[in-house]
């Protein structure tokens, strides 16, 4: 039986009882005084509802110092979360800002990225996302996440404000693996702008153009950097990082970490009018004495630098990879095939039956399907 308790009892508590004893209040369950030599302590004691029938014992404060109805709130405070299953006597963990949450999602994801990857991250957390860096991700509210995109789109334009939303999105979603964070607030909050297709692919007359360029280039090895990336629809950093070791005898080029990382990795069949141009490369760059195929004096990679648009030739280095997919539909290459060519990842149980190293073959014709059809145009 508890104790009816009064303020009044509990000021008389020390002069009533001996060191020892406990004193259970009537009106709140499991909540206790504790009668020491020299003080007095309010005490909760109850099960976390955790699946594990664990009892603990809280103290809530001296009552000299805390009050009956101010312990008996703290009480009922602290049932609460033994109800949720929570532990009262653990550490609250500081929930990181997106400053610190960017910071240890580039440490552990960043490594499995490409480098263009992690500074795209990083330009949008640190540059766009500005406003909320410092606000612990717990704090992050669903107006405020929708008055920055919107805010973003108006100043940066749709792309980039989607783009800053799928950064904050992600290292949201990483902190949340080990951190209790409300719901996303992007996907919650964000209606993501519209965002249609490019629609980049050059035509004959734009090919023919192109070739005449490229033709005219004064700088040989990076206009056959340019054609890697037309014939073969490899991604920017993928043809300037190749190396001769990773081209075998057979003309297959090895992609060791493509986008997505090492998992992704890939074996390409490379066109035989490729390969003479490759061949040309390796006797220019010889006395460079480089592992790279396209080989910089000038860049601390070793390989030359980032491909852009410029006067001499005003393409952009995707523009090659959605020209070369359209060219190869033309070519009567299937779908799948591309698919497998451009190491796109295909959906559907089927795929998980399918070793692409079986079909070298069926993918050199494919290649050389697609050279015929992209080279034409040049000489027409």
């Amino acid at each position: 039986m508890g104790t009816k308790l009064t303020q009044g009892t509990v000021n008389r508590i020390a002069e009533e009882h001996e060191a020892g004893q406990q004193i259970y209040d009537a009106d709140v369950s499991g909540l206790r005084i504790v009668v020491g030599s020299k003080s007095s302590s309010y005490k909760l004691v109850g099960r976390i509802n955790d699946g594990s029938d664990r009892y603990v014992s809280i103290v809530i404060g001296r009552t000299d110092e805390v009050s009956l109805k101010t312990a008996r709130e703290k009480a009922a405070e602290l049932k609460l979360a033994l109800r949720r299953g929570e532990d009262p006597r653990a550490p609250k963990r500081a929930v990181p800002s997106l400053r610190k949450a960017w910071e240890r999602y580039k440490e552990t994801r960043g490594p499995e990225l490409q480098p263009s990857t992690v500074a795209w991250y990083e330009e949008k957390v640190l540059a766009v996302l500005k406003p909320i860096l410092e606000i612990p991700l717990d704090k992050l509210d669903r107006e405020t996440v929708r008055a920055l995109h919107e805010k973003i789109t108006k100043k940066n334009g749709p792309y980039g404000a989607n783009g800053a939303m799928r950064a904050l999105k992600a290292v949201y979603n990483d902190a949340a693996r080990t951190q209790d964070l409300p719901p996303n607030p992007v996907s919650r909050a964000v209606r993501m702008n519209k965002e249609a297709p490019r629609k980049w692919a050059l035509d004959a007359a734009g090919l023919k153009e192109a070739w005449r360029r490229l033709d005219a280039m004064e700088d040989q090895v990076r206009a056959a950097c340019w054609t890697v990336m037309l014939l073969t629809g490899l991604r920017s950093h993928d043809a300037r990082s190749m190396r001769w070791e990773h081209l075998d005898a057979d003309g297959v080029l090895t992609v060791p970490s493509p986008k997505g990382g090492a998992d992704r990795a890939f074996r390409l069949p490379l066109p035989r009018h490729l390969l003479q141009v490759l061949e040309r490369v390796r006797q220019e760059t010889a006395p460079l004495a480089s592992p790279f195929v396209f080989p910089s004096i000038t860049s601390k990679s070793g390989h030359i630098e980032e491909m852009r648009r410029t006067d001499e030739f005003p393409h952009a280095p995707h523009q090659m990879r959605h020209t070369y997919r359209t060219w190869s539909l033309e070519a009567g290459v299937d779908m799948q095939t591309v698919t497998l060519l451009m190491n796109h990842r295909p959906a559907g149980v089927t795929w998980g039956y399918v070793t692409r190293a079986h079909l070298l073959g069926h993918m050199r014709e494919a290649q050389e399907k697609v050279c015929a059809a992209l080279v034409r145009p040049r000489g027409a």
